[in-house]
């Protein structure tokens, strides 16, 4: 991506601009962690601040933060994985008295498409609550999030899905869904997703846990794909054919 502020043409209000996460300063960055990531995101799925901090001084991945002057009302993070080429959408968020404006649908239709230009992944993933098991709660609706991805033109990766455990002492999320923002292809090459599984979860959890643990084996299990090695994508109303993890490994 380049260095200079995006001008996205949106439904988003001409005050408002959106930048790169390196082109914020420290000030807008930890605003944007702690008054719109942190409330959010319940602690077992959010990163620290300092690993951040880190990743946007080190330019690790895409991000972008939507500010209205100097303040952030929103912003998506993202993360390459080398080895399948995935990009996975780590975080969107938007304050919650700058809703309806559009911003959170603008990151998804606008700038996700930027990001596979510049990025050209083999494949966009998100990880979002199930909202048949997770309810509303302090940090967010996974309902209302569930229609934002259906109106943008997100699919899903039929498949049940856990979190890996994001730091030492934090237990896996269980009860998510994987899904791909703006894909419309029909299937994807089952390769991909299980070759990210594997750095997804060696990243969080170390290497042991890909030939050792029966509940990422069993994760595994779910991705392989058809005779032809793809994946199909289904459309989000599908979701109720999707299977609960824990009740199918038992």
């Amino acid at each position: 991506m380049s260095s200079r502020t995006q001008q996205i043409s949106a439904p988003i209000p001409s005050n408002l601009k959106i930048v790169e996460l390196r082109e914020t300063d420290e000030t807008a960055l930890r605003s944007f962690y702690t008054e719109i990531l942190t409330p959010a995101f319940p602690p077992d799925e959010l990163i620290t601040w300092d690993e951040l901090h880190e990743a946007a001084a080190a330019d690790l991945g895409p991000g972008v933060l939507v500010l209205d002057g100097e303040t952030p009302l929103g912003g998506m993070l993202g993360e390459i994985y080398p080895r399948s080429g995935v990009l996975l959408l780590s975080y969107i968020a938007v304050r919650p008295e700058a809703r309806g404006q559009g911003i959170g649908q603008t990151l998804l239709t606008d700038v996700i498409p930027q990001w596979r230009a510049a990025i050209r992944p083999s494949l966009v993933i998100a990880e979002i609550e199930d909202p048949r098991f997770h309810q509303p709660n302090t940090y967010s609706d996974p309902e209302a999030r569930l229609r934002l991805y259906q109106r943008t033109g997100s699919t899903l990766l039929p498949m049940p899905f856990f979190q890996p455990s994001l730091r030492p002492g934090v237990p896996r999320v269980f009860d998510m869904l994987l899904i791909c923002p703006g894909e419309t292809v029909p299937a994807v090459p089952a390769k991909v997703v299980g070759t990210f599984l594997d750095e997804y979860f060696e990243l969080c959890e170390g290497g042991e846990v890909l030939t050792t643990d029966p509940e990422y084996q069993a994760l595994q299990r779910f991705s392989e794909g058809d005779d032809d090695g793809l994946l199909p994508l289904w459309p989000l109303d599908r979701l109720p054919e999707i299977p609960r993890f824990i009740e199918v490994i038992q």
